[in-house]
């Protein structure tokens, strides 16, 4: 169920989805939101996804988004991000607060996450049709 809109919120407790009828949703963050976002939203279709994670570790899988370029930025902390295209893997210094990267639609991507550090990244993903795969 989403959550009224009535006050500030912390996005570190909750996920915003703009619907396709340009509305926004506020879900509570944790192992139920992706699940919550496929049965409420009809598999995301048209929807965007606003949210902030925390990483002191390297991302476990690759993702992708074919609905649309998704947004990243740069919080806090320092990163690598790994760009998948054409079978190569470029890596991109993701290392200053304030700084946004874009990752284009289709594109697989991970992170490496700089060893002590803890990083805290906002991200704009149209999640329609996302995926996921292992790290290799």
């Amino acid at each position: 169920m989403t959550e009224p809109i009535d006050k500030p919120l912390d996005l570190r407790d909750f996920a915003l989805v703009l619907d396709k009828q340009q509305h926004i949703h506020a879900l509570p963050s944790g192992p139920e939101l992706y699940p919550q976002l496929d049965s409420q939203f009809n598999q995301f279709h048209g929807c965007v996804l606003l949210s902030e994670y925390t990483f002191n570790e390297n991302w476990a899988s690759y993702e992708i988004h074919p609905a649309g370029d998704e947004v990243l930025y740069l919080i806090s902390g320092r990163c690598e991000l790994l760009l998948e295209q054409s079978g190569q893997v470029q890596r991109i210094p993701f290392d200053t607060p304030g700084q946004v990267q874009v990752i284009p639609k289709g594109c697989w991507h991970s992170a490496d996450i700089v060893p002590g550090e803890t990083c805290r990244i906002l991200f704009v993903t149209p999640g329609e049709g996302s995926q996921q795969r292992p790290r290799g």
